[in-house]
């Protein structure tokens, strides 16, 4: 399984809900973390390329802005300031 994280332009007036839904039942997302409201960390059997043209066709399908970034992380290598759920799930994922 590969993981990235994937940024994006969070639009003030804009429900994400929906958008959310969509993007993460995708069949080939495994597991998912979004602590950060403009960010997901994915992991999926799915290449970046493969992830950024679900991003871009879940989004354009909502008339969401389809800004955003892919980029391959390694979960063990990480810091920052997030609440305790968020670290426990890097603990059980790493």
């Amino acid at each position: 399984m590969n993981y990235y994280i994937v940024t994006f332009d969070r639009q003030p007036d804009v429900a994400y809900g929906p958008f959310h839904t969509a993007f993460v039942e995708h069949p080939s997302i495994k597991k998912w973390w979004h602590y950060i409201k403009s960010s997901y960390l994915i992991g999926a059997d799915l290449s970046a390329s493969e992830l950024s043209d679900h991003f871009t066709n879940t989004a354009k399908k909502l008339n969401i802005k389809t800004n955003h970034l892919v980029v391959a992380v390694d979960l063990t290598k990480r810091q920052g300031m997030l609440p305790k759920d968020a670290w426990q799930w890097f603990k059980k994922n790493a």
